[in-house]
C-alpha cells in the first residue's frame, strides 16, 4: 500500500532525529522524505558517514517509518564558484547515505546559471545538467537508487524585492526530456508548490510526466511565494492534481513537503494530524473513492 509521508524539513535539526522520528510515527505517518542538507546552509551536506545514516534507518524502521526518498543538498549555480567535481562528489555522498537509510529514491535539484529566467541560456544550462547527472550513474547503478529531478523556479532580487521566474526544469515538457535522455537511473519527483509559481498546469503537468512520476512534494502557497503551506491554504488544485495521479497510475508515497521552521515544538503534532488526515483522503480518492 502506498504510504503517507512528510519531509523532515525545518525541524530535524531543530528537535533532533529521534525526536522527530517519535513524533511523524505518532502521528500515524508510515514514511519520511529525509534531507541530507544542512537547513541554514543548503549546499552543504548533512553530517555523518554511512554507519551513522545506516542507524538512523534502523531507528526510524523502528518507530515504524520508511525512508521513502531524500532530499540531496541544493542551491548551487554554475557561475558562483562552484565546480563539477565538488558538485559531484556532495551528490555520490548523498547517494551513499540514501542507500544506508534504506532508501531507494532521492532527489535532485538541476545547477542553474545566476540569470536563467525563463527562456535565457536554458538549452545551455539544459545540457550542462545532462553532462553532470550522466556522471552519477555508476553511483546511482551500485547504491540502488533512483535520482529523481525536481520542477524548480528562480529567485530575481529587483532592487527591494524578490521575485520567482520559471527556469530550467520548470516545464512538464523540458522535465520529460531530461529524464528520457538520462535513461532508467533517473525518473522525476513532482513540486506542486514550485509548479504553481511557474505557471505550470499542475494535472496536466502530473498526466504528461506519466510514469516517470516517482515522488512527489505536495506544499501549497498562493502563486508568488515559495511558502510551503500545508494543503488548502494556498491556491493549488489539489483533488484534480491527485485525480491527474490516479489517472496514470502513480504509484508512489503521498509525500508532503510542508515547512515547519515557525511552528513551536508544542504544536507540530496538531499540524501533522492534519497532515495526515489530508493524506489518508488523498490516498482514499487515489484508491479510487470518492469524496
Amino acid at each position: 500500500m502506498r504510504k503517507i509521508s512528510v519531509s523532515g524539513y525545518g525541524y530535524i535539526e531543530r528537535l533532533g532525529y529521534e525526536r522527530s522520528f517519535d513524533l511523524v510515527s505518532q502521528a500515524g505517518f508510515e514514511a519520511m522524505d529525509f534531507p541530507l542538507y544542512v537547513e541554514k546552509k543548503r549546499g552543504e551536506i548533512a553530517p555523518g558517514d554511512e554507519d551513522f545514516f545506516f542507524s538512523l534507518g534502523k531507528k526510524a524502521k523502528e518507530r515504524g517509518l520508511s525512508i521513502g526518498q531524500t532530499h540531496a543538498p541544493f542551491g548551487y549555480r554554475e557561475d558562483d564558484g562552484s565546480t563539477f567535481s565538488s558538485i559531484l562528489s556532495i551528490y555520490e555522498k548523498a547517494i551513499r547515505y540514501t542507500a544506508a537509510l534504506g532508501a531507494d529514491k532521492i532527489v535532485l535539484h538541476p545547477i542553474k546559471f545566476e540569470n536563467c529566467v525563463r527562456d535565457y541560456r536554458r538549452e545551455e544550462c539544459f545540457l550542462l545538467n545532462l553532462e553532470l547527472f550522466e556522471k552519477l550513474n555508476r553511483a546511482l547503478e551500485e547504491n540502488g537508487v533512483t535520482a529523481l529531478l525536481e520542477n524548480m523556479f528562480i529567485k530575481k532580487t529587483q532592487g527591494e524585492f524578490k521575485k520567482l521566474y520559471p527556469t530550467i526544469y520548470s516545464s512538464a515538457e523540458e522535465l520529460c526530456r531530461a529524464a528520457d535522455a538520462l535513461g532508467k537511473n533517473f525518473g522525476v519527483c513532482f513540486d506542486s508548490g514550485h509548479a504553481l509559481i511557474t505557471g505550470e498546469d499542475c494535472p496536466s503537468a502530473c498526466r504528461l510526466l506519466g510514469k516517470r512520476l516517482r515522488a512527489v512534494h505536495l506544499h501549497d502557497n498562493t502563486g508568488d511565494r515559495d511558502d510551503h503551506l500545508v494543503p488548502y491554504f494556498g491556491k493549488v488544485p489539489f483533488l484534480e492534481t491527485v485525480d491527474a495521479l490516479k489517472e496514470i497510475g502513480y504509484a508512489g508515497n503521498i509525500n508532503f513537503e510542508v515547512h515547519f521552521g515557525n511552528v513551536p515544538e508544542e504544536h507540530i503534532p496538531t499540524v501533522f494530524s492534519y497532515i495526515y488526515e489530508v493524506g489518508q483522503s488523498f490516498r482514499r480518492r487515489l484508491d479510487g473513492e470518492k469524496l
